[in-house]
């Protein structure tokens, strides 16, 4: 009998057995019945989420803001234009957007685009539409005095001498 009162645990030894296994039961039961679902919205801040565990399903795009430097890349417009020795043939290559029109007159070859390009600064270079290498020159840009809208490009060859040639012309407006 005395072997039996020496093997009983003490009153600490039960206090510290029933916080174990109540600790384990509500550890397991946790497991088992929290998931993704039962976490209440605007609980975990960003900081808390592990790199890449985000997709664009999770994502709701129409709360993200403009990113501060990407504002300016939706200003920026540009023209590919082909230009052949010939009066009046001027035809674009390839715009960034919808609407922007090419003709050719006066000298001048006049992209116009659907708003005021006036503030704007631009700029435009000999090049063309292809992979091969242009010939050499340079292009001067203005502002249309007629069309607020408009620029006119003149390119000429590397004497100065006013000469049809493809070119590229880009607009940054503020």
């Amino acid at each position: 009998m005395k072997t039996l009162m020496k093997r009983r645990p003490s009153p600490a030894m039960v206090v510290a057995l029933i916080a174990l296994v109540a600790a384990l039961a509500g550890t397991a039961y946790a497991a088992q019945t929290i998931n993704g679902g039962a976490i209440k919205k605007q609980t975990i801040g960003g900081g808390k989420l592990k790199k890449d565990t985000l997709t664009g399903f999770q994502i709701n795009n129409d709360k993200l803001g403009t990113v501060p430097m990407a504002k300016i890349a939706t200003h920026t417009f540009w023209a590919v234009v082909n230009n052949p020795a010939s009066p009046g043939n001027a035809a674009l290559a390839r715009v960034s957007g919808p609407n922007i029109t090419a003709s050719e007159g006066g000298g001048a070859v006049t992209i116009t685009f659907p708003f005021n390009v006036s503030t704007c600064a631009n700029v435009a270079a000999r090049n063309n539409a292809g992979t091969t290498v242009p010939s050499s020159g340079y292009a001067q840009t203005n502002t249309s005095a007629a069309n607020p809208s408009a620029i006119e490009v003149r390119t000429k060859d590397k004497d100065g001498t006013p000469e049809d040639a493809d070119f590229h012309l880009i607009v940054i407006c503020p």
